[in-house]
């Protein structure tokens, strides 16, 4: 009956404290912070990739071309504007080239004077945004189980295996699983740039896009000068002949 008694003594007072648990969580001076779903992002590291961002920012203009002139026999002229200053930040000079050439390439008209009638006005704009304080997230949920089971593993190894040495393999598959995830997610960095895209005709912006990337922190002077945000500013007169 002791025993029963305590048990009963236990169960009460867990019971309390669960209860307490509960009503204290329910209230809270402040919001609960939580994270956002699961999401991807990629990781510029290459010229290429600048390459790959022009295709796609050409694919989009021509698709709203489309849209937005669907009866139009020719559609309207496009001007890339460019700045001097642009010629000295590395991705904005690179970004101009590849993407004058994948809108050619898609046959649409490309001009190099902003005066052409009715031409649309392309611009992009760059943003490079240093965290400064970047809370890291806790390891995916089983990153334990599943190093707890390569511990069981090779010391079960060890004790029942006839050739201990096949207590390597555990750890040699454990490797080659974090290798695997490091090739195909690099990892997140402090640095992101947001590049912007738009097209205007007049006053009336005719499409705009922004993207995010991560970027190498050793790279942020790729996409800025001076150590400030850059901005593509208008420049109606041919590329290569704005002066400041």
């Amino acid at each position: 009956m002791g025993y029963v008694s305590n048990m009963k003594t236990l169960l009460l007072i867990m019971a309390t404290l669960t209860t307490l648990l509960v009503t204290g969580c329910a209230y809270r001076a402040i919001p609960l912070a939580v994270s956002y779903p699961l999401s991807t992002q990629n990781r510029m590291q290459a010229a290429h990739h600048w390459d790959v961002l022009a295709e796609h920012s050409a694919d989009r203009l021509a698709q709203t071309l489309e849209v937005t002139f669907p009866n139009a026999v020719v559609k309207p002229a496009l001007f890339i504007r460019y700045t001097q200053e642009q010629e000295k930040i590395p991705f904005a000079r690179a970004f101009f080239h590849m993407l004058t050439s994948k809108l050619v390439q898609k046959g649409l008209v490309v001009v190099n004077n902003a005066d052409a009638s009715n031409a649309l006005m392309i611009d992009y704009d760059v943003q490079v945004v240093e965290h400064k304080d970047r809370r890291r997230f806790n390891p995916p949920l089983g990153s334990y189980t599943v190093l707890g089971s390569l511990v069981w593993l090779v010391a079960r190894g060890i004790d029942k295996w006839g050739d201990a040495t096949l207590a390597v393999y555990p750890l040699v598959a454990g490797a080659e699983a974090y290798t695997a995830a490091k090739y195909y997610l690099p990892g997140e960095t402090n640095t992101e740039v947001v590049i912007t895209t738009s097209a205007s005709l007049g006053q009336q912006y005719v499409f705009q896009e922004s993207n995010v990337y991560y970027v190498n922190t050793g790279d942020a002077d790729h996409y800025e000068q001076g150590g400030k945000t850059y901005q593509v500013v208008g420049c109606p007169t041919p590329p290569g002949s704005c002066r400041y």
